[in-house]
């Protein structure tokens, strides 16, 4: 009787642990079309968002998604904990928090306007841009791959680096900490006031303009 329980027990043990992981991915969020985040709420997993825009004012813990036509939009109050993955025509605006990184994989902008911090790396592979405020942070690295231009208003404390046919323009309130660097056919704008606390290149076929 004794060997019988001490059985049923193990096996209702076996069940609970191998449930666990299940449970763990419990709260990730799917929806199709656009989908807000309300201010106070938290999704405690990832959010995906497929032909919609997504709007934050709310927290995200997990990461955030955004496939098709449609946009992500983190408020002044928003946060997102894990990354942003924006792979349509839409774009990426952050005026929150993003402790994670930032790609833009189609043919819209990057823009971390001036209440908005980035903690990781911010890339656009597509058509668009990126832009940083003046005020705004990026604690990352910014890599720019297709034919847009990368615009430096604000604070980056990595390296920014444009590796397609766009220019890099760095205008007199930015801070870098990182190294400059234009790699093709772009030209690398040099304004003066800017503090770039690295070396500035310019690899490809391009010019340095000191303004």
């Amino acid at each position: 009787m004794k060997i019988s329980r001490t059985l049923a027990i193990a096996a209702t043990s076996s069940l609970l642990l191998t449930a666990v992981p299940l449970a763990a991915h419990a709260d990730d969020l799917s929806r199709n079309g656009s989908y807000t985040v309300e201010r106070g709420r938290t999704i405690s997993g990832d959010l995906t968002v497929r032909k919609g825009t997504v709007k934050i004012y709310g927290t995200v813990k997990g990461d955030v998604r955004q496939i098709g036509k449609g946009s992500v939009i983190v408020y002044a109050s928003g946060e997102v904990d894990g990354n942003i993955v924006e792979s349509g025509k839409g774009s990426v605006r952050v005026h929150g928090d993003v402790d994670g990184n930032v790609t833009e994989r189609g043919k819209g902008i990057v823009r971390v306007h001036r209440s908005g911090s980035v903690d990781g790396n911010v890339s656009e592979r597509g058509a668009g841009f990126v832009e940083v405020d003046r005020g705004a942070e990026v604690d990352g690295n910014i890599v720019e791959r297709g034919p847009g231009d990368v615009l430096v208003r604000g604070s980056v404390d990595g390296n920014v680096d444009e590796t397609g046919k766009g220019d890099l323009l760095v205008l007199g309130t930015a801070e870098i900490d990182g190294d400059v660097t234009e790699r093709k056919a772009g030209n690398v704008y040099l304004y003066r006031g800017a503090s770039i606390d690295g070396s500035v290149h310019e690899r490809g076929k391009g010019r340095l303009v000191r303004l």
